[in-house]
């Protein structure tokens, strides 16, 4: 498994593209037996264009996991949002691909959902396997109590929530 993302992929990891999470990157509680983390692209305040940009080589991974939109959300068109991702996921050279919900953000009310939806659908026309790994960070529009630090960012019990929710995801794509 390869990720691509913003902080909420990043938290405090030390190395996340030479496959070192830390405890506040949802990637530590997505690995489990069957999956292997190899690494990735994540910045602080990255938008899915600057994802786009970033990634720039094929990633050696058998599922790309992507968690982007935090930072465009009310700023980037959806449709710009669906191009970004597919230039990701065209760079990335992966042939399945796993499209995760953002969490909330109390700043930015109703845009976080309208985005969500417009992302489920996008996982859908592009037969990626959608995950709405957020569902148990949400409170209505708002983090659930405990489980973000800021308004914005997951705590380690948030991240461990998104990451345990996509680990699922990626495990649903193995053949048995």
């Amino acid at each position: 498994m390869a990720a691509i993302g913003d902080s909420i992929t990043d938290g405090d990891s030390r190395d996340l593209a030479g496959g070192v999470p830390g405890p506040q990157s949802w990637v530590s509680y997505a690995i489990a037996p069957g999956i292997e983390f190899v690494g990735g692209w994540a910045e602080w305040g990255a938008t899915t264009e600057r994802m786009a940009a970033g990634v720039r080589q094929p990633l050696d991974a058998d599922v790309l996991v992507i968690l982007a939109g935090t930072n465009d959300t009310g700023w980037t068109p959806h449709e710009q949002v669906g191009e970004h991702l597919a230039r990701i996921a065209e760079s990335a050279a992966v042939d399945t691909v796993v499209l995760s919900s953002i969490p909330p953000n109390d700043y930015a009310l109703g845009t976080t959902s309208e985005l969500n939806a417009y992302l489920e659908r996008f996982a859908a026309e592009e037969e990626w396997v959608w995950v709405d790994a957020a569902a148990g960070l949400r409170s209505g529009e708002r983090y659930a109590e405990g489980m973000s630090y800021d308004g914005v960012h997951p705590t380690e019990e948030g991240a461990r929530v998104i990451g345990e929710a996509i680990g699922a995801a990626v495990l649903s794509t193995i053949p048995r």
